[in-house]
């Protein structure tokens, strides 16, 4: 998870949908919805204003697993699709209720070329997304499952209140079971 509100905020956003004339739309999406699906073309980055979204794949035995999750002030989007046209295998689906500001790749590109302030932001962003995904991806071979769950307990208590426990398991690398036993002996 890594938020982008020290880049891109609510407010910088709106300032900037006002200055470059971008027409950015919202999007409402309901709990238990997934509003883009592995298979279509991803044609956005989502700018979460409120909610919690998963985002999930699946392995080869057909099993979901959660790749990300957001909360309100991220940006998420399926590189691949987005940025190279590429097949998308990510799913996203709202865990809550959701508020989303859709910015589409002319929007995107135009926020890059035409703001000084705004293709800054981007580029710091796309450095330290690239630094937390590969932190998170090492976390797997250099941190246990336990430290794993309590650093996301401690950055994201949110999430571990409102996101289901084979949701979480996934994304920390291990089974429900596992991360029952962790729990239960963390608590005991």
């Amino acid at each position: 998870m890594f938020p982008s509100e020290h880049y891109i905020s609510p407010q910088k956003l709106s300032e900037w949908n006002q200055s470059l004339n971008l027409g950015l739309k919202e999007l409402s999406v309901k709990k238990g919805e997934r509003f883009l699906k592995a298979g279509q073309a991803c044609h956005h980055f989502y700018f979460v204003q409120k909610g919690l979204i998963r985002l999930y794949y699946l392995d080869l035995d057909g099993n979901e697993i959660t790749h990300w999750f957001s909360t309100a002030n991220m940006l998420i989007t399926s590189p691949f699709s987005f940025m190279r046209k590429e097949e998308n295998i990510l799913s996203f689906e709202a865990l809550e209720d959701s508020s989303i500001t859709l910015i589409d790749r002319k929007q995107w590109n135009m926020l890059i070329s035409e703001s000084k302030l705004g293709g800054s932001a981007i580029r710091n962003l796309y450095a330290d997304f690239a630094m937390a995904l590969s932190r998170r991806v090492m976390s797997i071979h250099t941190q246990t499952a336990e430290e794993r769950y309590l650093k996301l307990l401690q950055e994201h208590p949110y999430l571990i209140q409102k996101a289901k426990l084979n949701h979480i398991a996934s994304y920390l690398g291990v089974t429900p079971q596992s991360l029952s036993r962790i729990r239960k002996n963390l608590n005991a």
